[in-house]
């Protein structure tokens, strides 16, 4: 039998166990027609009881005899056309389809086409998710051929549809908790939990780290209560460490750094209000390394927590005159709670100078009473403090220059508040690090065009250390303020004030106008950062320069950038992109076409670089879109496909192919589900909202529809489809002023984005002024 024929049997198929022989061989196109002519669909060794099953007839022993070899077989009766009944569902059309692709997936592993046989089996599951089977065959596939973040994706589906193995569940939960999906990881945490539980698995140490991992999650999570339980059952275990089969190995390896462990066993229980489980926990802390002073300080919060204000005032004394700081400015943040407690709030400010007095060189506790003062508008006695942190510290708290940034704006000191900026943008570059200081200061243009005419009529002398922070925090704000003249003047000056800088100023410059949609003047910079060779040859001006140029509509310019740019990263699959990107927005579709998919056949074999994954992730989804431009409407679902086959649960990827199938009318209950998920993924996505509404318009269900689309159109400009959408539904169900109203609104949008769309929009318009009319 060759390989084409072999283990390609109903069993084979059915059962998906390669090692059994087959019971009977025949060419694999007639053994899959077989399986599509089947009634009730085998399926990994399930029958789908869509209609009772009749019992299987038993032949004859005369009947079982195979004919003799090159013996013709003569029928009683000639062949007669099988009539089906009823009509296949959407649901049963889509499960023929899966069998069929778990056919075509055996057949090219066969035949050692692994990737094909893969695609085949992440179809096969797509059409029929409820069966795992599919799922079974994907991952160890996928690991095979070195695609392991792929892999990662389907056996994390596989764990979810099927959680009969804890262990796998937990190394699963442990790689997403490691990507900093903590909320998924729980879900297979506990459903391990479950399968433990359901197996009255005796204690052990195993389940033992499971406690702990899932109560740190719970605690990250904020479940406190959960997390408390789970830090219980690992302390009854430290507790108890032979009834729970820990050896002293494993007891260290448990508690670890036994001073942080046992601290956050406190913490979890102070947040789930047992106080006095946490004042044990902190006991134990304290015995891994005792710290007399921390411990007073914990035993005021226990105290606090149980309504004891006047104790717990008591042990923050010990913890003052201990002159701790280690915990930041909380301990005196729960002495204001305390004072408040007893109603003498009013205390606060006396207790904490006396505080300060007694223990000058505490950060925090000058920090807390500063922003005190601060709140207080109490700026002349705030202002000092900060400046003194800002003074004495070789690397001064960022906390201290935003404290100062809010006195001087609200003082309205421009000069103050310039010097102030000049060390915090001198050193970062930027105002991010002020925060929301920064953002107050942004929102105050008074105070802004005061800053910036401070630098402009007063400028520091070049050689002093603030000039260069000084003039590019100046020239941030005139970007702000739309003052590009200055803003320019500003630059330069900064420039001139540190040329060692030159190649930072100019990017944060070109990249500052380029947000501000000034793209000339982005490229002029962009351009005078090549021409002065801030930085030699560097790749991401030309990247950068690229964009401004085709945003400025000169696209042959921005191509040859472009292409400079990807000559000297050559590895880079992003600088590679950048090009095709530049085609596909100049409406250069063919180009386009070309260059995206070159893109996909130079990077699509990396699967170990996120950023070649990343790119060719866009590049199909680029292509579905280019195919939607040129009326390729099953090529463009295909580049989708392919999508979705690496990554089956990408959002935007299911609300393109749902709204693709859904505007065609076609497989509307698996476009439903998936575009369900897209927004449940990203409920404020309107786009998706929109595409929501549009696969119910097309399934009847105009009232939900009619919510979903209501809801797309909330946003200041909505686009013209959805606005089409919109009156849609509203005419489907009777309103047709508002569906007027809208088209007309679909109408203006399309005039500024796709003139293409306006006369079918107006075309609307005139029926169902002419329906209105007839009645």
């Amino acid at each position: 039998m060759d390989d084409e024929r072999a283990n390609l049997t109903v069993a084979g198929v059915g059962g998906y166990n390669r090692a059994d022989q087959p019971r009977f061989s025949m060419h694999p196109t007639w053994k899959i027609w077989l399986l599509l002519a089947a009634g009730p669909l085998v399926w990994a060794g399930r029958v789908t009881a869509d209609e009772p099953q009749p019992a299987k007839a038993q032949p004859a022993a005369a009947e079982t005899q195979p004919p003799a070899k090159g013996q013709s077989v003569e029928l009683d009766d000639p062949v007669e056309l099988l009539v089906p009944q009823r009509a296949r569902s959407g649901r049963e059309n889509d499960r023929v389809q899966a069998l069929a692709l778990f056919a075509a997936g055996r057949v090219a592993e066969q035949k050692q086409n692994l990737p094909r046989a893969l695609r085949s089996y992440e179809r096969a599951y797509r059409l029929d998710p409820a069966a795992v089977a599919a799922l079974r065959e994907i991952v160890p596939l996928a690991f095979n051929l070195d695609r392991q973040a792929e892999a990662v994706r389907y056996a994390l589906i596989m764990a979810e549809h099927d959680p009969t193995d804890p262990m796998l569940l937990r190394r699963l939960a442990i790689h997403l908790t490691e990507e900093g999906d903590g909320e998924r990881a729980l879900k297979l945490y506990e459903r391990a939990e479950a399968l433990h539980q359901q197996a009255k698995d005796k204690p052990s140490a195993s389940l033992v780290l499971l406690a702990l991992e899932m109560g740190r999650l719970y605690f990250v999570d904020k479940q406190f209560d959960q997390a408390a339980r789970h830090f219980r059952e690992v302390i009854k275990a430290l507790d108890e460490p032979k009834e729970h089969g820990l050896d002293p190995t494993m007891q260290k390896a448990l508690i670890n750094n036994g001073e942080l462990t046992y601290q956050l066993f406190a913490e979890a229980f102070l947040e789930a209000d047992k106080p006095d489980e946490a004042l044990a926990a902190f006991e134990k802390a304290n015995r891994y390394k005792p710290d007399e002073t921390l411990f007073a300080y914990h035993e005021a919060r226990v105290l606090a927590r149980k309504k004891q204000a006047a104790n717990a005032m008591a042990k923050l004394d010990q913890y003052f005159a201990g002159h701790g700081s280690s915990q930041g400015t909380a301990p005196y943040q729960l002495l204001s709670e305390c004072l408040e407690a007893q109603a003498h709030r009013d205390q606060l400010l006396d207790r904490l100078e006396k505080l300060r007095a007694a223990d000058a060189e505490n950060v925090p506790l000058a920090y807390f009473l500063a922003q005190q003062y601060r709140q207080a508008n109490q700026f002349d006695k705030a202002e000092p403090i900060y400046q003194k942190l800002v003074e004495n510290k070789t690397r001064p708290p960022v906390e201290a220059y935003q404290g100062l940034v809010e006195i001087y704006r609200q003082r309205k000191d421009a000069a103050r508040l310039l010097a102030t900026l000049a060390e915090t943008v001198g050193r970062g570059g930027t105002l991010e690090p002020l925060g929301d200081s920064a953002k107050a200061l942004v929102e105050d243009a008074d105070v802004c065009r005061a800053v910036v005419e401070e630098a402009r009529k007063n400028p520091l002398a070049a050689g002093d250390k603030n000039a260069f922070g000084a003039n590019l925090a100046a020239a941030l704000l005139a970007v702000e303020l739309e003052d590009l003249p200055t803003a320019e003047a500003l630059f330069d000056a900064a420039i001139k004030a540190d040329p060692s800088k030159a190649s930072e100023v100019l990017l944060t410059w070109g990249l500052e106008l380029f947000l501000a949609n000034q793209f000339g003047e982005a490229v002029k910079v962009f351009q005078r950062a090549l021409d002065e060779k801030a930085n030699g040859d560097n790749p991401a001006i030309y990247f950068y320069l690229a964009g401004a140029l085709e945003m400025n509509s000169r696209t042959d310019e921005a191509i040859a950038a472009a292409r400079k740019g990807a000559d000297l990263k050559k590895d880079s699959p992003r600088f590679a992109s950048r090009v095709a990107w530049i085609e596909y927005h100049a409406k250069r579709y063919e180009a386009a076409r070309k260059s995206y998919a070159e893109l996909i056949s130079r990077f699509d074999s990396q699967y170990d670089s996120p950023e070649a994954r990343e790119v060719v992730h866009e590049a199909r989804l680029v292509l579905s879109n280019i195919s939607v431009q040129e009326g390729k409407m099953k090529e463009s679902e295909e580049w989708v496909e392919q999508v979705l086959d690496e990554f089956p649960e990408d959002a935007g990827a299911l609300n393109d192919l749902g709204y693709l199938w859904a505007d065609a009318g076609k497989h509307l209950d698996r476009a439903l589900a998936m575009i369900q998920f897209a927004v449940a993924a990203e409920p404020k996505n309107m786009a998706y909202r929109d595409s929501l509404g549009w696969v119910l318009f097309r399934l009847g269900r105009f009232p939900e529809a009619l919510v979903e689309l209501k809801s797309a159109a909330a946003v200041d400009e909505p686009d013209g489809v959805i606005l089409d959408h919109l009156a849609e539904a509203q005419l489907a169900t009777g309103d047709q002023t508002a569906a007027i109203e809208n088209w007309n609104r679909a109408a203006a949008a399309f005039e500024k984005s796709d003139t293409t769309k306006v006369a079918l929009t107006r075309e609307k318009i005139t029926r169902a002024q002419n329906a209105a009319a007839k009645k």
